[in-house]
C-alpha cells in the first residue's frame, strides 16, 4: 500500500490491508474490501475538492466531506453559489431559511426545493452544458448526489474559463479520511442505482462542447502541450484558430507560457498520484491541459496584467490609462462611465490599501473584483452628487429660507453629518451660520459646515441645559472641548447656572430671533459671576486681616481696613469713634465660639458705633441744655431738655410739678459748685462709658487726661436720681385717687355677695315649708274654681231661658243655627257625590245619570291649557339647557387642553386668551338663533324668529317649503325606528357618534318628554338587537366592546332624572365618606410603610432607622404595617356593605333607561345564545347597571354633580383613593373577579366579593324583569291619535342638512323599496340644500351672513305625519266612535231620561236649546269653536243619532241596552282624564326638577368659566408686569418689611444643622470646618416659600428658594434627601419639621 500524507498509523490507509512488501496472498474478500475503499477514497478526494472550491467562492465553512452531500439537500448552500456566480438572478433575500435555523428545528421542508430550483435556473444562465446539469430530485431527494458532484467540478472549470471563478484542485493523495469514512461512503455508494461519473474527463467534454472540428480542436490542444515542454515560443499555437482562444495578448505570451507550463506539471503530478491506483482508468487528458484550462489560465493572465495596469494608474492618477484598461473589449463590466473615473480611481487605492499583504497571485476571482470597482465607484459618484446638493440646500437655506428649512436641510442624510441635529439648537445655528456666511462672503463649503453645526450645537447644549435647570449638564456642557471656554471655577458652577438662567430669560421676555444664548453671552455671564467670585476672595481676605488686627488691637489698620471698598459699607466711618470701633469689634470675638469675627458681625459693629455716636451726640446736646438751663435759671428750657427720652428714660414726669423740678435740680447743682471737673461720666443703653465735657461739647471715649472723678455738673444718672426723688414726694395724691377707686370696687363686689346670701336664704325658707306653701296654693286653686263655676251655672240659666225662647218663636232659632244646618246638608250631597264617583270608576256600566254629573271634568280649563303651555315651554327650556351645557362643557375642556398646553409651553397666552374670549361669550349670549316653524289649526304656518322679530317673511319661499317637508320628514324618522336604526349601521364608526348626539338626541329631544323618551328608547331597542344578531359572537363582546347604544343610554340616564337617582343613592353615602377625614383605605403595604416612615420623622424629628425603600413582602414583614392594612380592609369591608344594601334596595329608583336596556340586552343574548348560563348573562347586565351607570358615578363624585363642592375646591388625594378602592371592590363583585397572586395580601377579600356578587346578582334580575315600553309609558294604537298638540323638536339647520344628506347617500340600504315611504318625502325634498339656502331670508335680519351663524341657526319644527287620512274621512270605524263620543260629550248636559236612547227619544225643551246655544257663543268666543261649524241642538242630535245608527250596523254598540258601550267609554274618558292631569303634573314636577338640575350645572360651568377668566387676567398682568416686577418688588420692601424679615430669620451654624440631622454632608468640605458655615432660613412674601442662604466666614456665597410645597411633593414621592447648592446634602423629613417647628408652631 501507499501512506497517506506521511501518516503510519494502521487506522488512517487507503487501498491495501498491509504494506506493498507484504508476500501474503489476498483472499476474493479482502481484494473486494480494498476495491470498495479505494472507489471510496477517491469520491471523497472529489467531495473534499468541491467542498474546498464553494468555501472559496462563498466565503463560509463548510460540513466535513462526509457530511458535505447532505448539507446540499436543503440548496441553501447552492443557493449562495448561485448568488456568487449571478447576483443579479438571485439575490440573497430570496433564498429559504438562508441561516437553516427551520432546517435544524424540523428538518428538511419542501420549501427547500425552491432553493435548489433558483440554482438551476442560474445554471442554465451561464451556459453550463445540460450534461453536466442535474435534476431537483437528485439533490432534495438525493437520488444521484454524485452527478451533483460532478456538477460542481463541471461548474468550476467553465467558470474558470470565463475568468468568474477559481479553478478546482485536486486533492487525490493529499487528503486523509479514517477507515469509518471510508466504509460509511462506501456503503452509500455501493446504495446508489447511478454509476460514478468520471471526473477527469470533464475538462476534454467542456472542450469538445459546441465544436464541429473535435480532432482538430484535440490536435491544436497538444501543440500547445508540446510547446510548453520545449523553449520554443507557443505564440502560433496559441493563435491557432481550430484551439479558438480568446483575448490573447502578444506582449503576455512568454507570462503565458509559464503559467500554462506550471498548470500542466501540476496536472502530470496528479496523474501521476491517480496512477499509483490499481483501479485507475488512463484518459488523455490526464496530463494534458484542456482548451479550457488554457483560456481559463489565459483570462487570469490577463485580468493579473490589467490589474497591475490600474494599480500604476491609480497611484499616478493617470485617468486615461484607467479608462483604457476598463475600455478593453475583453473586460466585460457592467455601467461603466467614463465620468466616474475619479470614483474609480479612489475605490482602487482603497483595495490596494487595505489588501497589502495579499498575494495578486492567489487572487480567482478577478472579474467579481473589476466589477465591484465599477460598482463602488458609481455609489461613490452618486453619493458624491448628493452631497453637493445637500450643501447647496444648507447654503440656500441661509439666503433664503427660515431656520425651518435649515433644520430640514441639516437633517439631509446625504449630508453625511456625524451628529444629530437638535431642534432646539436650530434658532441659533440659523443666526451664526448666516453671520459666518456674511462674513465669508462666499458660499459654506462641507468642512465649513461640519465644523460650525458641532461647535454650535456644543454651544446650543448649555442653553438647553439651562433651560432644564440641570445643573450637572451644565458644567458638562461649559467644559466641552469644542466650546473652550477659560477661568471657568468648579465651585461656581451653581452660580453659573442662576446667572445663564438670568440671561436666557432675558432672551426669551426680549423676544429676540434667537432666543438662545451665543458664546458671546455665555462668556459675558461667567466673566461676571468670576468677577463676583473674586470679590467674594478679596471679602475674606479683608476679614481675616480685621481679626488680625483686632487681636493685635492696631486700631489704625482697622480704619484703614474698613474703608475697604469690598465690604460695600454705606454708612460713613467716624474717625473720632476708632476707640470704639475697637471695643466692641474685640468684644464680638470674645463671644464667638469660633473666635473669629465674621462680615455681619462687622458691619453690625460699624451700625452699633453709629447708632451710639448718633444717641451720646443727642445726650450730649441734652446734658449740656439741661445744666445750662438751670444755671440761666430758665424753667422753660429746663422742663423741655428734662422731657429728652434719653435723660428721663421710663421715669414719669409730672408736668403740673416742674417748678418743684427745677428747685430740686437747682440745689443740687449748686452743691457741685466748688467741683473744677467740667467731664461727666455717662452710660449708654448698650454698656459703653461715654466722657462728656459740658464745657466744650465734647465727649470722648477712652478717659480724658484732665478728668477727675468729681463733676461739677449733672451727669445722666444724676437726672434720673433726682426724677425719681422728687416723684417720691409729689405723686401721693395721684396715688390716693387711684386707691380711692379701688376701695369702691371692692365695695361693689361686697354688695354683690350679700344680696345673693339673701336671695339664697329665702328659697331655703320656702324649701323648708314647702307643705304650708302647697297648703296655700290649693287655696287659692279654690277660690279660682269657684269664680269659673260660678259662671257656668250663669250661661245654664241663659241657655234655658233660650229654650223657653225657641218655643215661642222657631224660626228666630232656625236662624241662629243656620251654619249648623249647612254642615248636615253639605255631608248629605257630600255621600251622594261619593256614591255617584264610586259607581263611575267601580260599575261596569255607569247610568248616564252619573256621567252626566262629571261631564264637565272632560272640558279643557284654562288651568289644562296654562298646564300645557308651561309644559311645552319648560321642554323647550330643557333642550336648550342640554345643548348649551354640552357646548360650554365641550369648550371648558378645550380650555383645560389648552392651558394644560399653556403650562407646558407648547402655545402662546394670546391663544388661550382668545379662547377665554369665545368662552366668556358662549356664557353672557346664547349664540344660537332659533326659528320657530309650527303648523295651526287651519293649516298655515307660522314662524317666529327668537333674536331677530321678522316673522314668516323673514325667509323665502323656497326655504318654507323645504322646512315643510322637514317636518314630514322627521316625524316619520322619529316614529320609525327602523330608518335611523338602519343608518347607524351604514355610517362610518368615526361619524356614529357625532350623529347619535347633534342629530338623534335633537329629534326625540334629548328624551325629555314621555313620548321622546319612549320613541329614543324605541330606537336603542331596534339598533341594540340589530347590532347583537349581526355582531356580537359571544356575550362578553358587549364587555370588551361596549356598544354605542348603549354609552348613549348611560349618558341619557345620567341626564334627566338618572341625575336625581344618582344623587338620592350614592350621595348620602360618599358625603358620608368625604365628611370623614380621618378615612384612608390605603391597601398597598409599600405605601403604607412609607407613610409610616414619614410620620415616624415628622413627629420625632429625628431620622428613621428604617429603610429608605422596601418591597411589597419586607414591608409585610413589619406588625404595624400588618396593623394598618388590617384596618383598613375592615374600613372597607364596611363601607362596601354600606353601598352594596343601599344600591341593591334602590331598584326602583334606578332609570327605566338602564332598567329597561338590561332587559333587552338580557332577552337579546339568551335569545342568540341559548346554552349561555345564566350567570354569564347576568355578568354582562352587571357592567351595564354598574359599571356603566355607577361605578363612574362612585369614582369621580364631583365630575357628575353627585355632590356639590365649593367653586375652586375639588377631592382631596385620600378622597380619591378612597372612591376608587370602593369602586374597585364593587366591580370585581359584579364581574365576580378576585385578587390573584399580583396582590396576595389582598386574597382575603375575595370570600366578601364572592358574598357581594351574589347579593348583586338579585339586582341584576329584578332590572331584568323591569315593565315593557307600553306598560311603562301606557302607550297604545290611538296614543298619537289623542295628542292635542303636535309634537315639536328643536334642531339646527346644520343639522338638519347634515341629515338630509346622509338619508340620501344611504337611501338605497335604508329603504330599498320603491314605495317606501321615506322615499317619497326624499323626493318631495329634492337635492341636499346648502346651509345658506336654508336659512336664507328675504330681510335684513341684522344677524350677520356668516355661514357659522346660519349653520347655528336654531328651528323648532312641529311634527306632521304627512300620510295621516283627511279629517272628514268617515270610513274609519275607530275614528267614527271618537267623533260620536265627542259629539255625545258636547249635550249630554242638555239632555233627560235614565239612558240615552230614552234621553234623544224625549226631546229637549226650549230653555235647554238656549242654554245650549249660549255655550256654543262662550266656545266660539274663547276661540274652541268656529262660527262656521255651529250647529244648533236639534242638528246636532240628528247628527249623532245618524253616527249611532252606523256604530250599531257595524256591531260597535246596541239600541237593547241603550247604547251603554257608548257611555261607559265616556265614563272611562273621564277616569282617564284625572290620570292624564296627574301625569302631566308628574311630567312637569320632573321637568322642573331637571331644569333646576341643569340650571345648578350651567351655574357650575359658568362659574368654571369664570375662575378660568380670572386665571387668564392674572396671567396676563403677570405678564404685563414683566422686568418691572423687580423693581415693584423693592418699592414694597420698606425699611419696617425688612426689619421684620430680620426679625423672622433663623440662623444655624452648619454643625447645629448636622446635630440636629437635617444637613448630612456639604462636598469639599470637612465636618471640623462646619461651624464656619451658617444657613440663614427667611420667609418670603409668598406663602410657603423660604429663602435660603449659604454663608462661608461670614460671607454670603449661595442663595436658593425653596418652596415648601415642593419638600412635601418629595416627601409624598419618597424622595429621602435632596440637593441644595449643589454641594449639601440634606434630609428632607427632618427639613420639613424643622420649618413646621420654627415657622408654623408645629412639632
Amino acid at each position: 500500500m501507499f501512506p497517506i500524507m506521511g501518516h503510519d498509523d494502521e487506522d488512517i490507509r487507503i487501498g491495501k490491508i498491509d504494506d506493498c512488501d507484504s508476500l501474503v496472498r489476498k483472499t476474493g474478500q479482502e481484494m473486494d474490501l480494498i476495491r470498495q475503499r479505494t472507489i471510496a477514497y477517491e469520491y471523497l478526494c472529489r467531495l473534499e475538492e468541491a467542498k474546498t472550491w464553494m468555501e472559496a467562492c462563498i466565503k463560509e465553512k463548510l460540513p466535513h466531506a462526509t457530511e458535505f452531500e447532505e448539507s446540499l439537500r436543503n440548496g441553501v448552500y447552492l443557493a449562495k453559489l448561485g448568488h456568487f456566480i449571478a447576483p443579479d438572478l438571485l439575490n440573497l433575500n430570496k433564498i429559504y431559511d438562508i441561516d437553516q435555523r427551520r432546517y435544524k428545528a424540523v428538518g428538511l421542508q419542501f420549501k427547500h426545493t425552491d432553493n435548489i430550483n433558483k440554482f438551476l435556473q442560474v445554471l442554465k444562465k451561464t451556459e453550463l452544458p445540460l450534461t453536466f446539469q442535474p435534476e431537483t430530485t437528485d439533490i432534495y431527494d438525493k437520488k444521484n448526489m454524485p452527478r451533483v458532484i460532478y456538477c460542481l467540478h463541471a461548474l468550476s472549470s467553465h467558470l474558470f474559463k470565463l475568468g468568474k471563478a477559481p479553478l478546482i484542485h485536486d486533492v487525490y493523495g493529499k487528503a486523509v479520511f479514517t477507515d469509518e469514512q471510508l466504509d460509511s461512503i462506501s456503503k452509500d455508494l455501493q446504495k446508489c442505482e447511478h454509476p460514478l461519473p468520471m471526473f477527469q474527463q470533464i475538462g476534454g467534454l467542456l472542450s469538445k462542447n459546441n465544436v464541429s472540428d473535435s480532432d482538430a480542436l484535440h490536435k491544436a490542444v497538444i501543440d500547445v502541450n508540446k510547446f510548453l515542454d520545449t523553449e520554443k515560443s507557443i505564440t502560433s499555437a496559441l493563435l491557432n484558430p481550430h484551439l479558438k482562444l480568446k483575448y490573447v495578448q502578444n506582449k503576455l505570451i512568454d507570462e503565458y507560457k509559464n503559467v500554462l507550463k506550471a498548470a500542466k506539471k501540476e496536472k502530470v503530478q496528479s496523474a501521476l498520484n491517480h496512477s499509483l491506483n490499481d483501479s485507475y482508468i488512463p484518459d488523455e487528458y490526464d496530463e494534458l491541459l484542456t482548451q479550457v484550462e488554457i483560456q481559463g489560465h489565459i483570462t487570469a493572465t490577463n485580468y493579473k496584467d490589467s490589474w497591475k495596469n490600474l494599480c500604476s494608474a491609480s497611484r499616478n492618477n493617470d485617468l486615461n490609462s484607467l479608462h483604457k484598461v476598463f475600455s478593453d473589449e475583453w473586460v466585460k463590466v457592467k455601467e461603466y462611465y467614463r465620468k466616474n473615473l475619479d470614483f474609480y480611481c479612489d475605490v482602487v487605492k482603497e483595495i490596494i490599501e487595505s489588501n497589502k499583504d495579499v498575494d495578486v497571485e492567489s487572487i480567482t476571482n478577478w472579474y467579481k473584483i473589476f466589477q465591484n470597482v465599477i460598482s463602488e465607484g458609481n455609489r461613490k459618484s452618486l453619493e458624491h452628487m448628493d452631497h453637493k446638493t445637500a450643501i447647496g440646500k444648507v447654503n440656500k437655506a441661509l439666503d433664503e429660507g427660515t431656520p425651518e428649512d435649515l433644520y430640514m436641510a441639516l437633517n439631509n442624510p446625504h449630508l453625511e453629518l456625524s451628529f444629530k441635529i437638535d431642534k432646539f439648537a436650530v434658532p441659533l445655528l440659523f443666526e451664526e451660520m448666516k453671520l459666518e456666511k456674511c462674513e465669508l462672503e462666499k458660499n459654506l463649503n462641507e468642512s465649513e459646515i461640519a465644523a460650525s453645526v458641532s461647535y454650535l450645537l456644543a454651544i446650543a447644549s448649555i442653553s438647553q441645559a439651562v433651560d432644564r435647570g440641570d445643573e450637572v449638564a451644565v458644567w458638562r456642557s461649559l467644559n466641552s472641548n469644542q466650546i473652550n471656554l477659560e477661568g471657568l471655577r468648579p465651585h461656581c458652577r451653581r452660580r453659573y447656572l442662576n446667572a445663564l438662567v438670568t440671561a436666557l430669560q432675558v432672551k426669551v421676555r426680549g423676544q429676540c430671533a434667537c432666543p438662545l444664548l451665543t458664546l458671546d453671552d455665555i462668556r459675558d455671564t461667567i466673566e461676571m459671576v468670576n468677577m463676583k467670585d473674586d470679590d467674594n476672595e478679596e471679602l475674606v481676605a479683608v476679614v481675616n486681616s480685621i481679626n488680625k488686627a483686632v487681636m493685635e488691637e492696631d486700631v489704625e489698620t482697622i480704619m484703614k481696613l474698613l474703608k475697604s471698598p469690598c465690604l460695600k459699607i454705606s454708612t460713613p466711618l467716624h474717625k473720632e469713634e476708632r476707640q470704639l470701633y475697637l471695643r466692641l469689634l474685640k468684644k464680638k470675638m470674645q463671644h464667638k465660639e469660633s473666635q473669629n469675627l465674621w462680615l455681619e458681625d462687622i458691619v453690625d459693629v460699624i451700625n452699633e458705633v453709629n447708632s451710639e455716636s448718633l444717641k451720646v451726640k443727642q445726650l450730649t446736646e441734652a446734658l449740656v441744655h439741661l445744666n445750662l438751663a438751670v444755671l440761666k435759671n430758665s424753667v422753660d428750657e429746663f422742663f423741655r431738655a428734662l422731657y429728652c427720652p434719653l435723660l428721663s428714660g421710663s421715669g414719669t414726669i409730672e408736668e403740673s410739678c416742674k417748678n418743684i423740678y427745677f428747685q430740686m435740680f437747682s440745689k443740687a447743682l449748686k452743691k457741685r459748685g466748688h467741683h473744677i471737673c467740667s467731664w461727666i461720666v455717662c452710660h449708654t443703653d448698650a454698656g459703653n462709658t461715654v466722657y462728656i465735657d459740658v464745657e466744650s461739647y465734647t465727649y470722648s471715649w477712652s478717659t480724658p487726661k484732665d478728668f477727675v472723678p468729681y463733676a461739677r455738673y449733672l451727669s445722666r444718672k444724676d437726672v434720673n436720681v433726682l426724677i425719681e426723688k422728687t416723684n417720691k414726694h409729689h405723686i401721693n395724691k395721684y396715688k390716693q385717687m387711684e386707691i380711692e377707686k379701688s376701695i369702691v370696687k371692692i365695695q361693689a363686689y361686697c354688695r354683690g355677695y350679700l344680696l345673693r346670701r339673701r336671695m339664697i336664704q329665702r328659697l331655703r325658707f320656702f324649701k323648708d315649708n314647702e307643705e304650708y306653701v302647697i297648703k296655700i296654693q290649693a287655696w287659692w286653686r279654690r277660690i279660682l274654681v269657684q269664680k269659673k263655676f260660678g259662671t257656668i251655672i250663669k250661661m245654664k240659666t241663659i241657655e234655658a231661658k233660650l229654650r223657653r225662647e225657641r218655643k215661642q218663636n222657631p224660626w228666630v232659632w232656625y236662624k241662629v243655627q243656620e251654619h249648623k244646618i249647612i254642615k248636615i246638608q253639605a255631608l248629605w250631597r257630600g255621600r251622594r257625590a261619593r256614591q255617584a264617583f264610586t259607581s263611575l270608576f267601580h260599575s261596569p256600566n255607569p247610568p248616564l245619570k252619573v256621567v252626566k254629573k262629571f261631564i264637565p271634568m272632560l272640558d279643557f280649563s284654562t288651568e289644562d291649557y296654562d298646564r300645557e303651555i308651561e309644559l311645552q315651554s319648560l321642554k323647550s327650556e330643557v333642550v336648550q339647557s342640554i345643548r348649551k351645557n354640552k357646548e360650554l362643557s365641550k369648550q371648558i375642556d378645550d380650555m383645560d387642553l389648552k392651558i394644560g398646553l399653556l403650562v407646558q409651553n407648547r402655545i402662546a397666552l394670546q391663544e388661550v386668551a382668545a379662547h377665554g374670549l369665545k368662552l366668556n361669550n358662549l356664557v353672557k349670549h346664547n349664540s344660537m338663533t332659533k326659528l320657530v316653524f309650527q303648523n295651526q289649526n287651519d293649516g298655515k304656518k307660522l314662524m317666529a324668529v327668537t333674536t331677530a322679530v321678522k316673522g314668516l317673511k323673514s325667509l323665502t319661499k323656497e326655504s318654507k317649503r323645504l322646512l315643510d317637508g322637514y317636518q314630514h320628514l322627521f316625524y316619520e324618522l322619529q316614529t320609525n325606528p327602523t330608518y335611523l336604526s338602519k343608518l347607524l349601521f351604514c355610517i362610518p364608526q368615526n361619524k356614529t357618534n357625532f350623529f347619535l348626539q347633534n342629530v338623534v338626541l335633537s329629534l326625540y329631544n334629548f328624551g325629555a318628554y314621555a313620548r321622546d323618551e319612549y320613541l329614543l328608547l324605541k330606537l336603542f331597542r331596534f339598533t341594540l338587537e340589530e347590532e347583537i344578531s349581526c355582531k356580537v359572537t359571544k356575550p362578553f363582546d358587549i364587555i370588551a366592546s361596549t356598544p354605542l347604544v348603549l354609552k348613549m343610554a348611560v349618558s341619557l340616564s345620567r341626564q334627566l332624572s338618572g341625575l336625581n337617582s344618582l344623587q338620592t343613592i350614592i350621595g348620602p353615602l360618599v358625603e358620608k365618606m368625604l365628611k370623614d377625614r380621618e378615612l384612608n383605605i390605603e391597601t398597598g403595604p409599600v405605601e403604607i410603610y412609607k407613610a409610616w416612615r414619614n410620620e415616624t420623622e415628622m413627629k420625632t424629628g429625628q431620622i428613621s432607622k428604617l429603610p429608605y425603600t422596601v418591597s411589597q413582602e419586607e414591608a409585610l414583614n413589619y406588625p404595624e404595617v400588618k396593623q394598618r392594612l388590617e384596618t383598613a380592609l375592615s374600613h372597607l369591608k364596611t363601607i362596601v356593605t354600606m353601598f352594596l344594601d343601599k344600591i341593591t334596595n334602590s331598584t326602583e329608583l334606578l332609570p327605566f333607561c338602564i332598567t329597561y336596556m338590561s332587559r333587552v340586552l338580557h332577552r337579546a343574548l339568551t335569545t342568540k345564545f341559548p346554552n349561555t348560563p345564566e350567570k354569564d348573562i347576568l355578568k354582562v347586565i352587571g357592567n351595564l347597571v354598574y359599571y356603566q351607570f355607577l361605578n363612574a358615578a362612585i369614582v369621580a363624585p364631583d365630575a357628575f354633580h353627585i355632590i356639590n363642592l365649593p367653586n375652586g375646591s375639588g377631592l382631596t388625594t385620600d378622597q380619591r383613593k378612597n372612591l376608587a378602592s370602593v369602586a374597585k371592590i364593587l366591580h370585581f363583585a359584579a364581574a365576580k373577579k378576585g385578587f390573584g397572586e399580583e396582590s396576595s395580601h389582598l386574597r382575603c377579600l375575595n370570600p366578601f366579593i364572592v358574598e357581594c356578587h351574589e347579593k348583586m346578582k338579585k339586582l341584576f334580575r329584578r332590572c331584568c324583569r323591569g315593565p315593557t315600553l307600553e306598560e311603562y309609558f301606557a302607550v297604545d294604537e290611538y296614543t298619537e291619535a289623542t295628542l292635542l298638540h303636535h309634537p315639536h323638536i328643536y334642531i339646527t339647520v346644520q343639522e338638519i342638512v347634515d341629515t338630509h344628506a346622509l338619508l340620501v347617500e344611504y337611501q338605497d340600504i335604508i329603504a330599498p323599496d320603491s314605495r317606501d315611504r321615506l322615499n317619497e318625502l326624499l323626493d318631495d325634498l329634492g337635492e341636499v340644500p346648502s346651509v345658506a339656502q336654508l336659512a336664507s331670508r328675504d330681510v335684513d335680519t341684522h344677524m350677520g351672513d356668516s355661514a357659522e351663524e346660519n349653520a347655528r341657526l336654531e328651528v323648532c319644527l312641529a311634527l306632521v305625519n304627512k300620510f295621516q287620512a283627511p279629517a272628514d274621512d268617515m270610513t274609519d270605524l275607530n275614528k267614527l266612535f271618537i267623533k260620536t263620543k265627542e259629539l255625545c260629550v258636547a249635550i249630554i248636559p242638555f239632555l233627560n231620561g235614565e239612558h240615552l236612547l230614552e234621553a234623544l227619544c224625549i226631546g229637549t225643551t226650549t230653555e235647554q236649546q238656549e242654554q245650549y246655544a249660549k255655550m256654543v257663543q262662550r266656545r266660539i268666543y274663547s276661540g274652541q269653536a268656529k262660527p262656521d261649524e255651529v250647529m244648533s241642538l236639534r242638528e246636532h242630535i240628528a247628527k249623532l243619532r245618524r253616527n249611532l245608527q252606523m256604530l250599531e250596523d257595524e256591531g260597535y254598540v246596541t239600541r237593547e241596552d241603550g247604547y251603554q258601550a257608548l257611555i261607559t267609554s265616556i265614563a272611562l274618558d273621564v277616569c282617564n282624564k284625572g290620570k292624564y292631569r296627574q301625569a302631566q303634573r308628574r311630567a312637569l314636577t320632573t321637568l322642573t326638577r331637571t331644569k333646576q338640575s341643569l340650571l345648578e350645572k350651567t351655574k357650575y360651568y359658568e362659574e368654571k368659566v369664570k375662575s378660568y377668566d380670572q386665571y387668564i387676567k392674572s396671567c396676563l398682568a403677570n405678564l404685563h408686569a414683566g422686568k418691572r416686577s423687580v423693581h415693584a418688588c423693592l418699592r414694597r420692601s420698606g425699611k419696617d418689611n425688612q426689619k421684620l424679615k430680620s426679625k423672622l430669620t433663623v440662623k444655624y451654624s452648619g454643625a447645629k444643622l448636622m446635630e440636629r440631622g437635617v444637613l448630612l454632608e456639604i462636598d469639599g468640605l470637612s465636618p471640623s470646618q462646619f461651624k464656619n458655615v451658617q444657613f440663614d432660613i427667611t420667609p418670603t412674601d409668598n406663602n410657603g416659600v423660604f429663602t435660603v442662604k449659604g454663608k462661608f466666614m461670614g460671607v454670603e456665597m449661595e442663595s436658593i428658594d425653596i418652596d415648601i410645597q415642593d419638600l412635601l411633593q418629595k416627601q409624598y414621592e419618597g424622595c429621602a434627601v435632596m440637593d441644595l447648592f449643589g454641594k449639601a446634602k440634606i434630609n428632607v423629613n427632618l427639613l420639613i419639621f424643622l420649618l413646621n417647628s420654627k415657622f408654623y408652631g408645629k412639632s
